[in-house]
């Protein structure tokens, strides 16, 4: 094939995709897509645990890999095999992110063209009831007697590599001039699907084999923000959950505000495996109003709960700190007043600040207002709007163009009832989301 040189690749790993994870076996085959030129295996010592259903599974033991090398030991050995070849792998990014991944660790560094056994074999040979590589080489008639030890696999890998190119060298040198502009895709994410993408504004659902929500996520840009998972410096992490994916969907949202209500609500609803850090991501602190013993309105700086909605939030207390001063400042209020007695000055009495208070609320204070938010649509046409009832969020929705929101039972025909938690609070009091054309109070 044009004298090309292809490194099949084939790893076992610890399975656990941990920070202390590691390969715990490797075997290359080189070929010209004909014939085997060179081959090269070898155990690697992870330096973790394997556990006891992945020694099952593999026949890799700890007691085999005790000894070892370890990968940096192996690195020259493997970066020199794979220099100037095409990594070929089924579900190829999975074994060159973690190659690629565990070679920058020592010190070297790949970024050759890669092929997709499992995409090749879609194309070339559709309609197959499985393209696992077990399934697929038993369908085939393709010897594969040592299932999930790296050489067995990476053999089994090449005879079949040497079949596709045989019935198909036209899409082999077709797909090798289409990677080098497409994202490291996830090899059981269609193309077709990924192409189909909107640069658009909305929210994104990583799905599963099982059609399991595993990850969602909001974007201005859809299409670009998905293609952020599939990019830069592999992480364990990423390395799972490109194992993983098998399809994507999204939702169109018109504002990045309701991309960003929809988005919590969703991670609330189903709790994504790769979405369960952002239970700690709420906004945290907030400026709180309340009155004194002398029906003085004060302001001040609290951890935010259910009990009182703040007239603003933000995800830490330095923050906090430092709007409200510049407020204090805007409006001339007293500091003392305001919880902050270290910045008061003596030439704003209580008296002053008390008018200017009222300024200060009319902006921020939204306790009892009824109104919504107006922003654009998903589509031309149509606008977004988000409800907000006596100050308590009430969900979003979309309604035509000409719409006037002048009737509550109106607004709840086309209303999507969300649930109001201290995020979506969080969202709607944000200075970030500016994208809404209009506040219409009712």
């Amino acid at each position: 094939m044009n004298k090309k040189l292809y490194a099949i690749v084939d790893i076992e790993t610890t399975g656990t995709f941990s920070d202390r994870g590691g390969i715990t076996e490797i075997a290359i085959v080189v070929t010209d897509g004909v014939k085997v030129l060179e081959t090269y295996e070898s155990l690697v010592n992870p330096n973790a645990n394997i556990p006891f259903f992945i020694e099952n599974l593999t026949g890799i033991s700890n007691q085999m890999v005790a000894k070892a090398p370890q990968f940096g030991d192996i690195a020259p050995k493997v970066a020199e095999i794979l220099e100037g070849k095409i990594f070929v792998a089924h579900n190829v990014n999975f074994d060159y992110k973690y190659v690629k991944f565990e070679l920058e660790l020592a010190g070297y560094s790949i970024g050759q063209a890669r092929l997709c056994t499992v995409r090749l074999s879609r194309q070339i040979i559709p309609g197959q009831p499985s393209y696992s590589l077990g399934k697929l080489t038993r369908n085939l008639g393709i010897s594969h007697t040592d299932k999930h030890r790296a050489m067995s696999d990476t053999m089994a890998t090449t005879d079949l590599f040497h079949m596709l190119v045989a019935k198909g060298e036209e899409n082999i040198l077709n797909t090798l001039k289409k990677v080098a502009k497409l994202p490291n895709l996830p090899a059981n994410l269609p193309e077709r699907v990924y192409n189909k993408l909107p640069n658009e504004t909305g929210v994104y659902y990583f799905y599963n084999e099982k059609r399991e929500i595993i990850d969602v996520g909001k974007a201005k840009d859809l299409k670009k923000r998905v293609t952020t998972h599939f990019t830069g410096k592999a992480t364990q992490q990423k390395l799972a959950f490109y194992r993983e994916v098998q399809h994507v969907h999204v939702r169109l949202t018109g504002t990045e505000m309701i991309a960003s209500l929809l988005e919590d609500a969703e991670i609330k609803k189903h709790w994504p495996y790769y979405n369960r850090s952002q239970k700690s991501k709420v906004n945290k602190f907030g400026v709180f109003k309340y009155e004194n013993q002398k029906d003085v309105v004060m302001l001040g700086i609290t951890k935010v709960g259910y009990q009182v909605k703040p007239l603003k939030t933000f995800p830490s207390l330095s923050i906090t700190k430092k709007w409200l001063l510049n407020k204090i400042d805007e409006f001339g209020l007293k500091a003392s007043l305001c919880g902050m007695p270290e910045f008061d000055t003596l030439t704003i009495t209580p008296d002053e600040h008390e008018l200017q208070i009222d300024l200060f609320l009319k902006q921020y204070d939204d306790s009892s207002e009824t109104y919504v938010l107006q922003g654009e649509g998903r589509e031309k046409g149509e606008k977004s709007f988000v409800f907000i009832e006596k100050g308590t969020y009430k969900g979003y929705g979309f309604v035509p163009q000409k719409f006037k929101f002048t009737s509550l039972k109106k607004i709840g025909e086309y209303l999507n009832k969300k649930e109001e938690t201290i995020t979506s609070r969080s969202i709607i009091a944000s200075a970030k989301f500016e994208d809404y054309l209009e506040k219409i109070t009712i």
